[in-house]
């Protein structure tokens, strides 16, 4: 995916209330659409590159895109574009099982319970797929491994159980983690941060639930697929 307004580079101050990030400027204030932690994230942030919008109606012009780290790492912190990446990866072939099937965005799997994706339809054979935006990584500069979730969350765990129930009904399910860096050589849930997480994301596996996760190459310019992460479940 492409942005399709230039960013701005503004130097990192701090984040407030989750939504708000804010540069070392006067005024400079852009909406976060990231509501997790952003643990190993902002701590390690020096500047912030953010979009402008021109809607007279928003109350931010801005939003928040991308953090740079201290080492130049650039991090999409836009929770938005995980599901663009996904689709590109769908209909890019990188996942085979789902390969030139029909894709539905926000599909409806019971009264509670909304899927990011659902790829088939009633005459083929419906896969349901949920996808997560990852930015913790931990480790070495050269052997940094990305990890989910980086704060516990129900919400997640919900999604993980409702996919593995699925597959043990005779339904079809995947999971898809967009690691939102390209300094990662391999993908693991985050146990020390949300035990009940990881055991359903091992459980989920030995059921038969597709699980994948992709890094991605990120600029001021664009975010692409990079690769499929080794898994260490």
């Amino acid at each position: 995916m492409h942005f399709t307004t230039p960013l701005t580079r503004w130097p990192f101050k701090n984040r407030q209330k989750r939504f708000f990030i804010h540069g070392q400027e006067e005024g400079q204030i852009a909406h976060c659409a990231n509501t997790g932690s952003l643990r190993g994230v902002l701590e390690n942030t020096t500047h912030v590159w953010v979009s402008k919008s021109d809607n007279p109606d928003r109350k931010l012009q801005f939003s928040a895109e991308l953090c740079e780290l201290t080492n130049g790492t650039l991090v999409n912190i836009n929770t938005a574009h995980a599901n663009t990446l996904a689709a590109e990866a769908i209909k890019g072939g990188h996942l085979p099982h789902l390969k030139n099937l029909p894709l539905q965005a926000e599909a409806k799997f019971s009264a509670e319970t909304r899927f990011d994706f659902k790829a088939g339809d009633p005459n083929t054979t419906e896969n349901w797929i949920e996808v997560k935006n990852t930015t913790l990584a931990e480790g070495t500069e050269n052997n940094k491994v990305a990890m989910f979730p980086d704060a516990v969350t129900t919400r997640g765990l919900k999604h993980l159980q409702t996919l593995t129930h699925i597959v043990q009904q005779g339904g079809h399910a995947t999971q898809i983690y967009i690691i939102s860096r390209a300094d990662c050589t391999r993908f693991t849930p985050a146990e020390k941060i949300d035990p009940a997480y990881a055991t359903a994301l091992q459980k989920a596996q030995k059921a038969g639930v597709h699980i994948f996760a992709f890094s991605c190459q990120v600029t001021p310019q664009a975010i692409t697929i990079d690769k499929t992460l080794p898994l260490m479940l």
